[in-house]
């Protein structure tokens, strides 16, 4: 079982390994990690960067564990009992969740962040698609792969909560349990047009938009018209559901579809 020193740095999460010759003075241990959270700041790095000098176990479990520092994860209890230190605290009185599967992340997923009112703070969520093939996904690359592309803002921060669990997992289930768990916290989306128009389609549509607070929208070369014809209808099913039309950018004809067909 492979050891780490964890530090929290203004909510980003280090790390670094345990040299052969340190003791840790009060050990714990998540899964195939053990672990010592540590105030030092000695020789800290962001944690995805030791994430490949890692066994494949420990990683996964490393990983494990950055998604249980968030509420909306059904591990955030369990790591709350052992290592409150290490919970995600930053105050909002809104989370925005940008989720997809992100394969592969390109400069149109970028442009939705970047497009997003600078103070929001945004949850990146890779994650399965339950509209498409459940297909096996590798954790740990997909988060070194996506954290080498993402330029994040102030506020942003990958959560690799539901990475790890091979199963479909529709926005609605983990959506509900957050609104009983924070009923006073406004829960917003960040998608791209294109999501906008098929939100119908995905798991109970109804009950996911009448407990959505804002839908953040990057334009996919829609013009006006089509605005109104796809936020109406969605208007009627959750009257108090906010659309927010973020505007253009140069990047609104790629497509994670089109960039793997064409490799």
């Amino acid at each position: 079982m492979q050891r780490l020193f964890l530090h929290l740095d203004n909510e980003v999460l280090k790390a670094r390994k345990v040299e052969p010759y340190e003791k840790l003075s009060n050990p714990l241990v998540w899964k195939d990690l053990e672990f010592e959270f540590t105030t030092s700041r000695l020789l800290m790095i962001n944690w995805p960067i030791i994430l490949p000098e890692l066994s494949p176990l420990t990683a996964r479990s490393l990983l494990d564990l950055v998604g249980a520092r968030y509420p909306f994860s059904p591990h955030h209890e369990k790591l709350k009992e052992l290592c409150p230190e290490l919970l995600f605290t930053k105050k909002s009185d809104e989370w925005v969740f940008f989720g997809g599967t992100f394969n592969p992340w390109h400069k149109g997923h970028q442009a939705c962040l970047n497009l997003l009112p600078e103070d929001k703070l945004c949850f990146i969520l890779p994650d399965r698609s339950p509209l498409k093939e459940l297909k096996v996904v590798e954790p740990v690359s997909t988060v070194l792969e996506l954290v080498s592309k993402i330029k994040f803002g102030k506020h942003h921060y990958i959560a690799p909560t539901f990475l790890l669990d091979f199963q479909t997992n529709p926005t609605v289930t983990w959506i509900e349990k957050l609104q009983q768990d924070f009923p006073h916290q406004k829960l917003s989306l960040l998608m791209g047009f294109d999501s906008l128009k098929n939100i119908m389609k995905w798991v109970r549509p109804e009950a996911l938009l009448n407990i959505v607070h804002t839908i953040y929208v990057a334009s996919r070369l829609e013009d006006d018209e089509e605005r109104e014809e796809v936020a109406g209808p969605l208007r009627v099913v959750a009257p108090k559901l906010n659309i927010e039309f973020l505007g253009r950018h140069e990047f609104e004809l790629l497509s994670s579809t089109e960039i793997r067909s064409k490799k």
